[in-house]
Formats: structure tokens, C-alpha cells, sequence
């Protein structure tokens, strides 16, 4: 039993698969692409972000106005336990390449398998496509842990170096929600919306 239980770590590296209750859901301001069943805890990448797009929430948005941000992170026991509990919390703008300009760092600490909460006063203007990043690069072993659902997905990367970011998608999505009070519409949609009523 033991044996199987080093193969599937070996397996997953930087990946553990869980079985865990499914975690809270949001309210309708959230933009959340994670299905709400935790199956995965990683710790691959210095960075693992989420990138989000917010055409998938509401059409035609050119603009979001962040409120809120939530990170759920899985303290495991034993070879694979915590080093450090520290780590900052990011907001970015950028696309599914890569986040390009940072909007906010806070520094937080996790907590084992409870949301971890960032609140923006003002709100922050992202983009249409924007990124919910941890990042922990203040330990080298990539702690604290992500957790993650188990139903591939195409939203969650995560990179060493902040220049190529990896698909975490064979995984699923990492636990990673953006709260929003308002999408704006951009000029073009403005504009179809005017041409179209005219």
C-alpha cells in the first residue's frame, strides 16, 4: 500500500490528488470558473494564476471594477507540509498569454481549506482580460499550495519564471473567485448597441 502511494505522487509531480467536500459557491457577483469540487492541492510553479476574461461572464464587457478577491489554498501533512504560510495575493491585467501590468500585491497568510479573502477599497479597473495570481516566491518550494478542482480547464497556468505559463488544464481550475460590482461595456459594443436602436 505504501508503494502505490509513492507512485502517485511520483506520478503528480507537484500535484496531489484530494477528495474533499465540495467548497462554498459565490453569489452572482463572482466570476468563477472552478466547478466547486476540490479534487487537487499543487504546488508546481513560483507563480499559478488564473486568468480570467471577463466576455465569458458578460458579453459585449469591456471593463470590470474588482471589489473582492478569494484564494483557497490545502495545507497537506507530512513530506508534503507547508514551510511557510506567507504569500502574496495578486491582481494583474493581461491576456491568456501572460499577465502584463500589476494592479495589486497584498501580502497575506494562508489558511488550510478556507477561503482567503482580499478586499480592494477602491475598487481596482481591470481590463477584459485580467489574472488572480499567487505567488510565492517568498519559499522555494512553491508553498503555500493551490487547491484546484478536477474537471479540465483553460483558465489556470503557472510558470517559474513569470514569461511562459503552463496550462494547469489536465487538472482542472485552480480555486481562484474575482468579485466584481460593475462590467462596462466597451466603445464598440457602444456603439453596435447605438447603431443597432438608431
Amino acid at each position: 500500500m505504501l508503494i502505490l502511494g509513492l507512485v502517485t505522487l511520483t506520478v503528480f509531480a507537484g500535484q496531489i490528488a484530494v477528495n474533499l467536500d465540495p467548497v462554498p459557491g459565490n453569489d452572482a457577483d463572482w466570476l468563477v470558473y472552478d466547478d466547486g469540487t476540490a479534487a487537487w492541492i499543487t504546488w508546481a510553479g513560483t507563480y499559478r494564476g488564473v486568468w480570467f476574461n471577463i466576455e465569458d461572464f458578460a458579453p459585449g464587457a469591456g471593463t470590470a471594477f474588482i471589489e473582492e478577491s478569494e484564494f483557497w489554498f490545502y495545507h497537506p501533512t507530512g513530506m508534503y507540509s507547508w514551510t511557510i504560510s506567507d504569500v502574496y495575493l495578486e491582481v494583474w491585467n493581461g491576456d491568456a498569454e501572460a499577465p502584463v501590468t500589476r494592479l495589486d500585491q497584498t501580502m497575506a497568510t494562508a489558511v488550510h481549506y478556507a477561503p482567503v479573502f482580499v478586499e480592494y477599497s477602491p475598487s481596482l479597473e481591470a481590463e477584459g482580460n485580467f489574472w488572480g495570481i499567487t505567488n510565492t516566491e517568498m519559499d522555494d518550494g512553491g508553498w503555500p499550495s493551490n487547491l484546484g478542482d478536477g474537471t479540465p480547464g483553460t483558465h489556470s497556468f503557472f510558470t517559474d519564471d513569470f514569461i511562459v505559463w503552463e496550462p494547469w488544464g489536465e487538472y482542472g481550475d485552480l480555486f481562484v473567485r474575482i468579485a466584481v460590482t460593475s462590467l462596462s461595456l466597451d466603445n464598440a459594443t457602444w456603439g453596435s448597441l447605438k447603431a443597432t436602436f438608431q
